[in-house]
């Protein structure tokens, strides 16, 4: 049976991110009362953890989560201050900023877009924008190329973003969930300050080399390239609006982001890699994740990927040193150590989809798995020893198929909120889908891997023959995916009939897996069942289609 999933960091982590929320919604009292709140809880916690009563447990815990909830509070006001508005009418300005984020930009596209943090303004009157993150659009043919990390002079039209709709599915929401409230468009890079770091110029030419070898024997099929780049490099603005409306449609589209499938695939590859070359288990851990957090950063250190590199690191790195650990535990480390790095994070779909989507595999979809497998016992009356090899096929077959159905059918449980939320599809397809695309994404991504590894050693013959695997089976998920779409019940266009719903039902079916998870799925507790009676009373009751 599965290991027992305990996280400690939990006591911790729910009410810090309790104290984000908090301050976020503008009700956390000052910095004085904070701080007398944070100091009577922790003393209140460390007075109560001396004695072993029910009673003294109860004031520890309490006093634990209003310390951890004030310093919560405390710490998004201290690391993201809130961002001011801008009132004044759209208006030209010259500003210094420092690009943090460029988004690679579609080949057809005119303008080369980003977030950036203000250092200068210019007029006196946009001065309050010193200090604050932006979104910038700056003309291509005209100017600079930017970099991040670079400081560039800026000229263009200041305005305040527009407010994200009620559903947060719109570009804004994103942008809001980042602090950023004002854009500067219209204009162009004139010159370049400071240039970006010796290291940041190293991750640009390396990603340009990196694409170079994953084209390399592709050239005649662009329509592959743009999935294949997309898959490898998270170049997604290089995808046409039909593979983009395909993917999304049949609830696939994470395949495309630099994320938990892209980073596990390749630390498994770089670690495999590693073993084969017999380095000590040790070394092989630490070599492995400086080349992964190397493979993170030249693909343009994205959130998801970073996320992702924390929740491998802090696991591999529990079961290498020995520490007392589980795979719950290291998520609840990663998603901690997020916070405390951006706590803006938190308000981003894609932390509460990413978070939410492991913790349901790791609650829920490994203990179906092993229900669902235990109870896969063909032949049962016939003793193992007289089995022929075809029955062992059936048997471990049957037992890998039960598995990832299980893993998949939590997975999707645990998104559908998300999903509906923020990409307004309520997709019963994916179920199917990514049991079938993950398998042929993971293939792909390793081939891909194994190209770019080809590349860099000029191993020309060897990338022709993993890229031309790869397009294989990427022409493969692209046909199964474009044609699966077009299938009647696959997706329904949805939404929530309220903007709050979204997280409120995130919060529901995860508070249903993990009680779940702690009642050890007892039949008389229900079983399996309430989440998914959860999912179903959410779009029944909360979901209006169309």
């Amino acid at each position: 049976m599965t290991t027992a999933l305990r996280a400690p960091l939990l006591w911790l982590l729910l009410p810090f991110g309790a104290g984000l929320l908090w301050e976020h919604a503008g009700a956390a009292p000052g910095a004085a009362g904070l701080a007398l709140l944070a100091s009577s809880g922790a003393l209140a916690a460390a007075l109560a953890g001396r004695s072993g009563n029910r009673l003294a447990w109860s004031v520890w815990a309490a006093g634990l989560a209003v310390a951890a909830a004030a310093f919560g509070a405390g710490w998004l006001r201290w690391r993201s201050p809130a961002p001011r508005e801008w009132t004044a009418p759209p208006r030209e300005v010259t500003v210094t900023l420092r690009a943090e984020q460029v988004f690679p930009p579609a080949p057809q596209r005119k303008t080369v877009n980003g977030i950036a943090r203000i250092l200068r303004a210019d007029p006196a009157a946009a001065a309050p924008l010193v200090g604050q993150r932006v979104y910038f659009s700056a003309i291509r043919r005209i100017g600079v190329p930017p970099v991040a990390s670079g400081e560039y002079r800026f000229t263009g039209v200041v305005e305040a973003l527009p407010p994200p709709d009620g559903n947060d599915r719109n570009f804004a929401a994103y942008l809001a969930s980042l602090g950023v409230r004002v854009r500067i468009v219209r204009g162009h890079l004139s010159e370049e300050l400071r240039a970006p770091t010796g290291f940041q110029r190293f991750c640009e030419s390396a990603q340009d080399r990196l694409g170079a070898s994953l084209r390399r024997g592709l050239e005649r099929h662009p329509e592959i390239v743009s999935l294949y780049l997309a898959m490898l490099l998270g170049e997604k603005a290089v995808l046409s609006a039909e593979q983009q409306n395909a993917f999304m449609r049949s609830g696939v589209f994470h395949i495309f982001s630099i994320s938990g499938l892209h980073v596990g695939v390749i630390a498994m590859a770089i670690l495999s890699a590693l073993q084969l070359l017999r380095v000590p288990r040790r070394t092989a851990v630490i070599a492995g994740l400086a080349v992964l957090w190397l493979y993170v950063e030249i693909t343009g250190g994205s959130a998801p990927a970073v996320r992702s590199f924390l929740m491998i690191a802090f696991w591999l790195g529990s079961r290498v040193f020995r520490l007392p650990s589980n795979p719950l535990a290291a998520l609840a480390a990663a998603a901690l150590a997020t916070l405390l790095l951006d706590p803006r994070q938190l308000f981003a779909t894609g932390f509460q989809m990413s978070y939410s989507v492991v913790a349901a595999l790791l609650v829920m979809g490994l203990p179906l798995a092993e229900r669902w497998q235990a109870r896969w016992q063909p032949w049962r009356d016939l003793p193992e020893v007289s089995w022929r090899p075809w029955q062992r096929w059936v048997r471990d077959r049957g037992r890998e198929l039960l598995g990832g159905l299980a893993i998949t059918w939590a997975a999707t449980l645990a998104s559908a909120p998300s999903s509906i939320g923020y990409f307004g599809l309520f997709s019963p397809g994916a179920l199917v889908a990514n049991l079938v695309i993950i398998p042929l994404s993971s293939l792909a991504i390793v081939a891909g891997f194994l190209a770019m590894l080809g590349g860099l050693a000029h191993l020309g013959p060897l990338v022709l023959v993993f890229n031309h695997a790869a397009a294989l089976l990427i022409r493969a998920m692209d046909g199964l995916v474009q044609r699966g779409t077009d299938l009647p019940g696959v997706y329904f266009p949805a939404e929530f009939r309220a903007g709050w719903m979204a997280p409120a039902a995130l919060v529901l079916v995860l508070a249903t897996m993990f009680a779940g998870a702690s009642l050890r799925w007892r039949p008389r507790a229900g079983g399996y069942w309430p989440p998914v009676v959860a999912v179903a009373l959410v779009v029944i009751f909360g979901v209006k289609f169309g």
